[in-house]
């Protein structure tokens, strides 16, 4: 794809990927002096804003050939795989108290697979346009 539409879905999905990390970084700020209405607030809000994070993925993905269709959809697929059972491994060595680990550590495993699964495919297909 051309530099217009790289730049068209930066203007889309970059506003909703800052409001996730700005709310997820005032949550963790003011969640000690939050009562449980305002930390609901902040979750909702998060949500909110993943979901539209979510929808500008969804929508680029949609307006794309199938080949980059093919590439993103099994990277995410991958990625699932991966994450999920690297998330419940940790989780259930920390239940069976062999790891303590903080779940704080999730975002990075999610983050951490998805870009390697995003290399592995395009490694795989040999495929490295941006968009």
């Amino acid at each position: 794809m051309r530099n217009g539409e790289i730049w068209r879905y930066l203007r889309r999905a970059l506003p909703a990927m800052l409001l996730i990390i700005v709310v997820a970084a005032l949550m963790l700020h003011f969640r000690k002096s939050l009562g449980p209405f305002g930390r609901s607030g902040f979750l909702v809000a998060l949500m909110l804003s993943y979901v539209w994070a979510g929808w500008v993925e969804f929508s680029q993905l949609r307006r794309c050939d199938e080949l980059r269709r093919r590439l993103e959809l099994e990277a995410m697929m991958l990625s699932f795989i991966v994450a999920t059972g690297v998330i419940l491994g940790l989780f259930f060595a920390n239940a069976l108290k062999l790891l303590a680990v903080s779940f704080a550590a999730a975002p990075f495993v999610m983050v951490g697979s998805y870009v390697a699964c995003q290399l592995w495919t395009r490694l795989r297909y040999r495929y490295w346009a941006l968009l």
